[in-house]
């Protein structure tokens, strides 16, 4: 079955991502007046899947991508793979975060290194729980967020210790590199969310998270069309981080071709205003059950009461982080200027990435099927 799904979501040659990459550009410079999102499900799915012979065999991936990650539609098999979590700023990635905790899963993230906890200098790969209430949070002693702290899980052997069942980076093209190979390969997940949305949301959340390496808090006051145009430097953000370039490096077509190559062939993508299905199919991939107790437990700390979930966006994908909505949920009465939107080619990988999804759901769910 798994087969049978390989050439469907093959459906997407170059092409027709040019013709993607038109419509979208028009719109983003008011040359072009529907965008492709107006257009019916159907259309776009016609779209998507007519014209896929342009790329197959013209366009190879980068080595890491190539050499380093399985195929999005190979069989999962947890045994031979380790997950890397790209955590994309303010998309969901700490709410994906703390549900892997709640449902047990050891991951390398962070606070692994925290010298508070007293491994930051160990020379071998443990497995520890930093809080004595929460006996069911474990991290590797690893820091897998910073070059530094990748290279240095690298030099431990991280992936083939196969004691982290979870990596999360936030620099996943120098993480993919380092920290897998050929032989220890590892299966990559993110989510992702409208980029003027994401910008928006850091803008508000920053001025205010006074707990953030990031904080800014000479933001606050300051009028989001200033910051767009003056402070503002995640411009195509997403393209820049898959393909490898500094946030400063200028970024062009064939960049973000490389960056949906990539993505269309090794990402298992979630989107962040579907998070309970996203994490849903993650789950499927990843061999976990969050239909036992457990696992109904974690869910409903996160989303809450199912009764109170449906029909309703969830606090993950309303951009709300538990203790710091104030800081967050200004955005929804706040609209985004035209200065806001010079994301052109992450704006067009975010609407090619939205079809992706909904062409993942068959080749995922027929994971959960075959096992």
């Amino acid at each position: 079955m798994v087969e049978a799904a390989r050439p469907f979501v093959a459906k997407a040659g170059l092409l027709a991502f040019a013709l993607w990459t038109w419509y979208l550009l028009a719109s983003v410079l008011d040359l072009h007046p529907p965008p492709p999102s107006r257009y019916s499900d159907g259309d776009q799915r016609r779209s998507l899947a007519a014209l896929d012979n342009f790329l197959e065999g013209n366009h190879k991936l980068l080595p890491w991508a190539e050499q380093h990650l399985v195929d999005v539609t190979d069989m999962p098999d947890p045994s031979r793979e380790t997950a890397l979590f790209w955590h994309i700023p303010k998309s969901g990635g700490t709410t994906a975060k703390r549900l892997y905790e709640c449902l047990g899963q050891t991951l390398a993230n962070r606070l692994g290194a925290d010298p508070r906890f007293g491994h930051h200098e160990d020379k071998e790969v443990v497995v520890f729980q930093p809080f004595a209430t929460q006996p069911e949070v474990q991290f590797v002693n690893v820091d897998t967020t910073t070059k530094q702290g990748i290279l240095r899980a690298a030099s431990m052997g991280l992936v083939a210790s196969k004691k982290a069942d979870m990596i999360f980076t936030s620099d996943v093209n120098f993480a993919a590199d380092h920290l897998f190979d050929p032989g220890h390969k590892g299966r990559i997940f993110a989510l992702f969310r409208n980029p003027v949305d994401r910008l928006v949301s850091k803008f508000w959340y920053l001025q205010k998270a006074s707990w953030e390496n990031t904080y800014r808090p000479e933001w606050a006051g300051m009028g989001i069309v200033e910051w767009a145009t003056e402070h503002n430097l995640d411009e195509n953000f997403i393209v820049k981080k898959i393909v490898g370039k500094r946030l400063n490096a200028p970024v062009d077509i064939s960049d973000l071709v490389m960056a949906k190559e990539i993505i269309r062939r090794r990402f298992v993508v979630g989107l962040m205003n579907d998070m309970e299905e996203s994490l849903r199919r993650f789950n499927v991939v990843l061999g976990l059950d969050w239909t036992d107790e457990r696992g109904r437990a974690c869910k409903e700390e996160h989303f809450g009461p199912k009764d109170k979930r449906e029909g309703t966006v969830d606090a993950a994908s309303a951009g709300i982080d538990k203790g710091k909505s104030k800081a967050t949920n200004n955005m929804n009465s706040n609209p985004h200027p035209k200065e806001c939107t010079g994301h052109d080619l992450d704006m067009i990988l975010y609407n090619y990435i939205t079809l992706l999804y909904a062409e993942q759901k068959s080749v995922i769910d027929s994971y959960a099927t075959s096992s």
